[in-house]
């Protein structure tokens, strides 16, 4: 996977840097966040920006709460009901998001992992989306919807979870990750024609698979979107990650933001098994061409990108912050 990203390294800090002379130059796509939402950048505060009927119910636990009667007593006060979905305040790709099914697991979770996260109510949804809008044009435009599908094992009466995981075309790959997840699970023998949903998470190290639904754009959802973009008021290119109940209630708005993400954000539609790798490619550099002219234009109008020193400075908080949450005490 590394080696599949070496082109794409290559372009941001290399080429990139090179036509417009600032190393952290993607900083300037989206300046009211950290790097343009490159690295530390904070969910909760970027939550906090999204009005209250779009987003879940949300609590931030800081790294010194660690009296977990304190935690217990604030899941109570905000009236949080579980199952809760737990992740670290700072990270990305999935990094430590959990479901918490009840107090326990979330004594567990906060004992375990030493770091800021937040609590976030679980959105009961069937459809799960990422929403990718940019202004580089001076209007903004969805350039990718990806539907995120949850990872769906039918029985046949005398096959386990880990034998039909092994079969799936797409979980076969993530077997170490998911025998973790569903060790409980691993030799039960689903029923014929038992359908197993375990994980309603669409992440793919939780085993979720992408499709492109990029055809779903039209141009009344796309003002919906300009119009809440607007007020949320922090980005110029940012990916939006929601669930809805179906795509009828997403044309009408009534949607959850479980978050956004700002330059780190792929148009992940590439994932789709029919996207070939030069396809993919080709997204990949498109959208970060609409990244640096979005910065190049913000540059123009006063916006400024990190010296390099502070720059990476930023970047080794970031993974040290991821580093230190997995070490635990």
């Amino acid at each position: 996977m590394e080696l599949l990203y070496l082109p794409l390294t290559l372009y941001v800090f290399t080429i990139g840097t090179f036509r417009t002379g600032r190393f952290f130059y993607f900083a300037a796509a989206n300046p009211q966040i950290s790097l343009g939402g490159f690295a530390g950048d904070s969910k909760y505060h970027i939550l906090s920006h999204i009005p209250a009927n779009y987003r879940p119910k949300t609590v931030l636990i800081e790294q010194n709460a660690r009296d977990f009667h304190w935690v217990a007593q604030i899941v109570q006060s905000c009236d949080l009901h579980f199952p809760l979905i737990a992740k670290p305040d700072l990270g990305e790709g999935g990094f430590l998001v959990k479901k918490i099914e009840d107090m326990a697991a979330l004594r567990t979770y906060h004992e375990q992992y030493r770091t800021r996260y937040i609590l976030q109510e679980f959105v009961e949804a069937p459809l799960e989306l990422s929403i990718l809008v940019h202004n580089a044009s001076g209007k903004l435009q969805i350039s990718s919807i990806t539907e995120r599908r949850y990872l769906t094992l039918v029985g046949d009466g005398k096959s386990t979870v880990e034998q039909l995981l092994r079969q799936d075309k797409h979980a076969q790959f993530r077997t170490k990750k998911l025998s973790t997840l569903l060790h409980q699970d691993w030799g039960r023998v689903l029923a014929k024609e038992e359908t197993y949903q375990p994980i309603q998470i669409g992440n793919w190290d939780y085993g979720a698979t992408y499709v492109d639904q990029s055809s779903q754009v039209s141009s009344d959802f796309t003002q919906l979107f300009a119009q809440l973009n607007h007020q949320i008021g922090l980005f110029d290119y940012a990916r939006y990650d929601l669930k809805c109940k179906s795509w009828e209630a997403l044309w009408r708005g009534d949607f959850k933001i479980l978050e956004i993400n700002g330059v780190k954000g792929e148009p992940i539609h590439i994932y789709d098994a029919k996207v070939r790798l030069w396809q993919a490619y080709k997204e990949i550099f498109k959208h970060w061409e609409y990244i640096l002219k979005i910065s190049q234009r913000n540059r123009k109008q006063g916006a400024k990108c990190p010296r390099l020193r502070q720059g990476f400075q930023i970047l080794l908080a970031h993974k040290q912050s991821k580093t230190q949450a997995i070490q635990g005490h």
